[in-house]
């Protein structure tokens, strides 16, 4: 059942749990992402980025998600991940989609909170929930002085003016990447968390050590992204099956993706 993200985060974080936000790529990986939230009964997220929209054709590619995520019998959001402008947002809103995330993330504070103003602007008109972003979560192949971790007066500046549903905050994670213990500031997602109160959400949680999920959902992390370990888990199984016809590959992957799906929910989802 197609459900507002913001209701979703709200329950995880009563729980003292977070919600999981799948980055898929193709529908073979949405469904395995569908099959393994069905299976353990959780509540999830899944997220598309423009890019892979306009790989597939917005259109085609959203009204196939929308009608998976509809028959499903556990609530979903479907969310438009990392958009750098705004009609983008405008458009994903009006094709359905029940979340958005706008990245400023690379722009001044001032513009950022200007386009999230915007984006947020519309998205209340259509009971869309909004996560923006302050500070930078770093990505492979960018050179280290971009990665920005994010600060507690960014962030009371950012939430204060925007008021957006959400707020990723940089704490050391990375995007495609896998991180130590000692990479996660700890200190940082807390003191953010103490002085606003909002649900945050971790971005590059893929080979995130498990051990600190109960601990990030403690000081404040109500939503976790995950998209490098289902691309891993999808080309490795594609990989396994280059010799079977492409369908049955297909499938292969659709199998490996649910399988961690399963065991992602019960590291991040399920009630401790």
């Amino acid at each position: 059942m197609l459900t507002n993200p913001k209701n979703l985060i709200h329950q995880a974080r009563d729980a003292g749990v977070a919600i999981p936000a799948f980055n898929i790529d193709s529908l073979e990986m949405a469904m395995g992402v569908i099959s393994a939230a069905e299976t353990k009964k959780v509540n999830i997220l899944l997220q598309i980025t423009v890019e892979t929209l306009n790989i597939w054709g917005w259109d085609v590619f959203s009204d196939a998600l929308l009608f998976i995520l509809r028959q499903s019998d556990v609530n979903t959001g479907l969310i438009l991940d990392h958009a750098k402008n705004v009609d983008d947002i405008k458009k994903a809103i009006d094709l359905g989609f029940s979340g958005v995330m706008f990245d400023g993330s690379a722009l001044p504070l001032p513009e950022n909170i200007a386009l999230s103003l915007e984006a947020v602007s519309y998205a209340k008109t259509k009971n869309c929930y909004v996560e923006g972003e302050i500070g930078h979560v770093a990505r492979d192949g960018e050179p280290p002085a971009w990665e920005h971790l994010t600060t507690v007066e960014e962030a009371w500046d950012y939430l204060s003016a925007t008021r957006v549903d959400a707020l990723a905050v940089a704490i050391g994670s990375k995007h495609g990447h896998y991180r130590n213990v000692s990479d996660i500031r700890m200190d940082r997602v807390q003191d953010i968390f103490a002085t606003l109160g909002a649900p945050l959400v971790l971005h590059g949680g893929s080979g995130m050590p498990q051990k600190l999920f109960p601990i990030l959902c403690s000081h404040g992390i109500a939503k976790v992204n995950i998209g490098t370990e289902l691309r891993r888990v999808w080309w490795q199984a594609i990989e396994n099956n280059r010799d079977r016809k492409p369908r049955e590959a297909l499938q292969a992957a659709r199998i490996a993706v649910q399988a961690t799906v399963e065991h992602l929910i019960t590291v991040i989802a399920m009630e401790r």
